[in-house]
């Protein structure tokens, strides 16, 4: 019988998905900074600049660029396309970034993210009847394609059709088809979805896109006091139980988000932002663990199509976005982590996920 793993690479190698000997992502998240209170310190700008080289120098290849539209709450069906700047500027400062990052040689990833104003989680959006989820579609379909428009005018290396909606991706998949279907008409580059770690096994459309991708904040630790061995083992567990999601839809998998704080025990709850938690002891040496074990378990793996360390942001000066527990990695021990491994091989993957 042939090893799950060598039927997985056999079958990837036929797909138009092959970096060559080693092209998988190795990606940051770069965040806007769009309150102009702060000065010009967002998107496309000298500080923008500074943040890229920095991410360069680190060994990363690629970028991601995550513009904001927003909800008032989650009844909302009106999904507005600025977040705190007029979308048209939102838009220029992409392009700007794009041109910074290109100029440094990185790849970039379009990610349009919608934000839900009463503090919500987008994954529970329920705007109520089926008429008014066909609203919400409607608006979120020109959200959407404002942003693949404008990746294809930068001849984007990949987008993203939405990020964490788990309510609707599996309760409404041809609704997330016909997303999809639009997304390519506007888009002719390699598209795939943001599914939250606990959502991604139950989206019914990934073969309709290029990758499955997920934001992995899946927990790592299982108690308080739990260090490095306990994180590697769960992280090999989750790698074979993503090998079988892998190879059911014959994609590679994209962590589009991989991040934990800074603070001991933060992956027992890695997706709870910093500002929401109470006591957090600064660890920069758990954040360096937390991402060790993953990559350790990751890497080698055959149908791994890269990450994106969640996050670096556009002023890398600011100290207002976060506290200094937060996801972060700028300046602290994760940092020799992330430099190590992006620098370093990670073998052969069969997968052509961005043809030239």
């Amino acid at each position: 019988m042939v090893p799950a793993v060598a039927l997985l690479a056999a079958t990837l190698a036929v797909l138009p998905l092959d970096p060559g000997p080693d092209d998988r992502i190795r990606g940051v998240t770069l965040a806007p900074i769009e309150d102009q209170r702060l000065g010009p310190v967002g998107y496309g700008t000298e500080r923008s600049a500074i943040a890229l080289a920095e991410a360069a120098d680190l060994g990363a290849t690629w970028v991601s660029l995550t513009p904001f539209g927003r909800l008032d709450d989650l009844e909302d069906t009106d999904v507005l396309h600025d977040f705190e700047i007029p979308a048209a500027t939102n838009e220029k400062m992409l392009r700007e970034a794009a041109a910074q990052a290109r100029a440094l040689g990185l790849k970039v990833a379009i990610i349009p993210h919608v934000y839900v104003m009463s503090g919500q989680w987008r994954g529970e959006i329920d705007p109520g009847d089926e008429q008014r989820w066909a609203d919400w579609f409607r608006s979120y379909e020109r959200f959407v394609l404002r942003f693949a428009r404008l990746a294809q005018e930068l001849h984007a290396d990949l987008f993203s059709i939405g990020v964490e909606f788990k309510s609707s991706t599996n309760a409404r998949p041809a609704a997330w088809r016909r997303v999809i279907a639009k997304v390519r008409s506007a888009y002719s580059g390699p598209v795939t979805y943001s599914a939250n770690w606990d959502e991604v096994a139950d989206v019914e459309f990934w073969d309709a896109l290029d990758a499955i991708g997920l934001n992995a904040f899946w927990p790592l630790a299982g108690k308080p006091g739990d260090r490095f061995e306990v994180m590697r083992e769960r992280a090999r567990r989750r790698a074979d139980e993503l090998a079988g999601l892998a190879l059911f839809w014959n994609r590679p998998v994209i962590f589009m988000e991989l991040g934990t704080k800074s603070a001991s025990d933060a992956s027992l709850a890695p997706w709870e932002w910093p500002e929401h938690c109470d006591d957090l002891s600064y660890d920069e040496d758990y954040q360096a663990e937390a991402f060790e074990a993953v990559l350790e378990a990751f890497a080698p793996r055959p149908w791994f199509g890269g990450l994106f360390v969640w996050k670096y942001f556009s002023d890398p000066y600011d100290e207002t976005q976060e506290p200094r527990t937060g996801f972060s990695p700028r300046g602290k021990r994760a940092e020799d982590v992330l430099s190590d491994w992006f620098r370093r091989g990670w073998g052969e993957t069969g997968l052509d996920l961005f043809p030239e």
